[in-house]
């Protein structure tokens, strides 16, 4: 029937070439649309690679872009439907795309969607219907698309008008009176109540109900359903029209009255369960729904919805979807008493199922699919003014973004779990710790140091004062604000909160527990840091074998602790051993954050850097631009992680002498940093040595011996500020008295200058 999804063997799709659409073609019970259907192929003959078929909510759009795509197929060597309703819905549906082509089914889905793009560029001559292009985002969503492919046609959908920048516009109106009337005598011959008046009555409900194919599809399926005449269901409707003008604000442009009113009809008819299970859909997010979030018992109250055509099923991968103009008619539907109390359910139903640390990846596969309903109820609960039980559901749907690298999704869920918590405990109540921390961690990783610093340490106050110094919570607090100090160059304070922490966590956890491993691999470090290599190993592998032995040889925090001891050997020249660990820890991440995850980034990085040091550099140059890109859509243009990136990337280029564009990506580097830590930070030096080595190398002395003091005597106060030499400062030392010597000063000369340097940092 129409609206239905195919199974997999469905026998409309022909095998000989891809096709994937969600209906079976109806042919010539495809009624009042022949016109369209012509000036869409007319459109296509005349040049049109891109068409964009407008209209209102419910006039068929999509109806008419599967109908064109069944009865043109063979002119296309694939032809592929996507939903492109949001960003995250469109980049599922390209993802899906891949069995359908034959790719593999492997990958992340950022590698899938690329598989998928360029099959389309090897196979041109496609047709891709983008369907529901409704909001701002969407639109830019498909415009990156199609920016990338050429040499194919694409149908776009949707409820905007103004989409000629895209290329032609074909309007969809509503279906003439008699065309109305075709279709609801065709659609409810096999189960209406006939009389001698159906030909009249069927042209008189379908001008009542403005020829919307939306609106009339749904009234004969509630006149099949019920099997009453076309005249019962213009009874029904006069007197449902009253009730149901609420619905139809001035606001609600995109609608007709009518549409709302049949949906109306098809609810009104509805078992008391069934309706009460739409009345709450109507409150979550236009994205697949999985099953399992539905009560026990729910299924037959599902499947009445689907009879309805209120919802669509899809067996094969058990979610199931509510268009939104049924949830929109549905939500304006409700007084607001009854719309309070379905959110508050909807609440409930979620926080309920969103269950699992949303810091693990082996919890993802649960709480993606629930993560945009999630997303969207918290919303409107909070534009209600409901605020339980969301702290719970904010909190982590805000860790969760937060670990996905999503951090503008993140933040406003994880400071309004805050605010309530505070108002509701007070400010010193331990849940209000939990949450400072959380949010701390977030400000830290996008960069924001001075407002992380407070709230680590507000947190590890209520915590001391509620548990006291040595309980087990004290050592991930201990160990947030360590780190902290760690990237503000207090390296004397950092360590000793370090130290203490893991003490802590052995006592309270034992020495195998992996947050034994957490502390262990912060201290190293630390210890690295300030040139205690030998400190260091022992830690890192005593680490490396407890995450092992408590997550199994695949989990990311293995891969942490594989990346931290391959960099500590390449540091003491045991390049052998450090690449496979480094190679293992990028496919342990990339199977389990995707691939353009911070994380992957780094781990490009620290590969590329190993590939550079044995000279093969055509293979690590790629490896740095792809992390460059990645931790610049992460954290944005001006974060120190893409500081890093940039510099490793200029390096590079230095050493395959593209000098021209290696510099500025350098002084973009240093400014960075100097604008994120401040002129005398060890991360400044790395930069001011690297930017000074290219300014040596194109014999410009005079420009780079200020940038190598410089870089001198940030090292040697770094020095007497830890008590212990920089790892670089040796190096340092002597390539600043090279340069003088290039420079023509003699040794007395270059002695004078070292010992001046050396007073200026405070160690004479």
């Amino acid at each position: 029937m129409p609206g239905s999804l195919p199974s997999d063997a469905a026998p409309w799709l022909p095998r000989a070439k891809p096709v994937s659409l969600p209906y079976p073609p109806l042919g010539a019970h495809f009624i009042g649309r022949a016109a369209i259907l012509s000036r869409m192929h007319d459109a296509v003959r005349n040049g049109a690679a891109v068409m964009v078929l407008e209209g209102m909510g419910g006039i068929g759009k999509t109806r008419a872009a599967v109908e064109y795509a069944h009865a043109h197929r063979e002119d296309y060597t694939a032809v592929l439907f996507l939903n492109a309703e949001t960003p995250d819905a469109l980049l599922a549906s390209i993802v899906g795309l891949a069995d359908t082509l034959g790719l593999p089914a492997t990958g992340s889905d950022p590698e899938k969607q690329k598989s998928v793009t360029d099959w389309l560029r090897r196979n041109p001559g496609w047709l891709l219907i983008f369907d529901n292009i409704d909001t701002d985002a969407a639109e830019a969503a498909v415009a990156a698309i199609l920016r990338d492919l050429r040499g194919g046609y694409a149908i776009l959908t949707s409820r905007r008008h103004g989409f000629s920048t895209f290329g032609t516009s074909v309007a969809l109106e509503s279906l003439t009176p008699a065309d109305a009337a075709d279709l609801l005598l065709a659609r409810t011959e096999d189960g209406r109540r006939v009389t001698p008046n159906d030909a009249g009555d069927a042209r008189a409900l379908g001008t009542d109900l403005g020829g919307v194919p939306l609106a009339l599809e749904q009234a004969a399926e509630t006149i099949r359903q019920r099997h009453c005449s076309f005249a019962d269901y213009r009874d029904l409707l006069q007197k449902n029209r009253e009730s149901v003008t609420g619905w139809n604000a001035p606001v609600i442009a995109t609608y007709r009255p009518t549409a709302s009113e049949t949906l109306a009809i098809a609810a009104a008819h509805l078992t008391d369960g069934a309706r009460r299970l739409l009345e709450r859909l109507a409150f979550l997010a236009p994205d697949p729904v999985p099953m399992t979030l539905l009560d026990e018992g729910a299924e037959n109250s599902l499947s009445e919805l689907a009879r309805h055509r209120l919802a669509v099923l899809d067996e094969a991968t058990q979610r199931f979807s509510v268009h939104a103009l049924v949830q929109d008619a549905v939500r304006r539907s409700l007084d607001a008493v009854t719309a309070r109390g379905r959110l508050t359910e909807v609440l409930a139903w979620i926080d309920a199922a969103f269950i699992g640390d949303p810091q693990d990846v082996r919890t993802w596969p649960v709480l993606n699919p629930l993560a945009p309903h999630a997303e969207t109820v918290l919303a409107q609960v909070e534009a209600a003014g409901i605020s339980t039980p969301t702290v719970r559901l904010s909190s982590n749907l805000g860790r969760l973004f937060h670990a996905q690298a999503l951090p503008s999704r993140a933040e406003p869920l994880l400071r309004r779990a805050l605010a309530i918590d505070e108002v509701n405990y007070g400010a010193g109540h331990p849940n209000v710790a939990i949450h400072l921390n959380n949010l701390a961690q977030l400000l830290k990783d996008t960069n924001r140091l001075g407002e992380a610093e407070p709230l680590m340490r507000r947190a590890l106050a209520i915590g001391e004062a509620s548990y006291g110094a040595e309980h087990p919570r004290m050592a991930l607090r201990l160990n947030n604000l360590a780190q902290l100090l760690q990237a503000t160059n207090r390296l004397e304070e950092a360590e000793p909160l370090m130290r203490r922490a893991l003490a802590i966590a052995e006592a309270g956890y034992g020495t195998e527990h992996p947050y034994v491993a957490n502390c262990l691999n912060n201290l190293t470090t630390l210890l690295q840091t300030t040139n205690r290599l030998g400190e260091a190993e022992p830690l890192l592998r005593r680490a490396l074998s407890i995450d092992e032995a408590s997550y199994g040889a695949e989990h990311p925090n293995v891969a942490t602790d594989l990346n931290n001891l391959a960099g500590l050997l390449q540091a003491t020249n045991r390049l052998r051993e450090a690449e496979p660990l480094m190679r293992r820890a990028l496919a342990i991440d990339e199977a389990s954050y995707g691939a353009e995850h911070p994380n992957v980034a780094t781990d490009l990085n620290n590969l590329a850097g190993l590939l550079q040091a044995t000279n093969r550099l055509e293979e690590a140059e790629p490896l740095m631009r792809r992390a460059l890109s990645i931790d610049e859509a992460s954290y944005g243009a001006e974060h120190p992680r893409v500081a890093t990136d940039l510099n490793n990337l200029a390096q590079l280029l230095q050493a395959t002498n593209r000098l021209g564009e290696a510099e500025p990506l350098m002084r973009r580097a240093l400014a960075i940093d100097e604008a994120s830590y401040g002129a005398d930070h060890p991360d400044v030096a790395i930069d001011l040595a690297t930017l000074a080595g290219l300014l040596q190398a194109t014999n410009r002395l005079g420009e780079a011996e200020p940038l190598m003091r410089r870089m001198v005597v940030i090292f040697l106060t770094f020095q007497r500020a830890t008590g212990h030499p920089h790892p670089h400062r040796d190096a340092a030392l002597a390539n600043h008295a090279n340069l003088l010597r290039a420079m023509g000063r003699d040794e007395a000369a270059i002695e004078a200058e070292q010992r001046a340097m050396h007073r200026e940092s405070g160690l004479e």
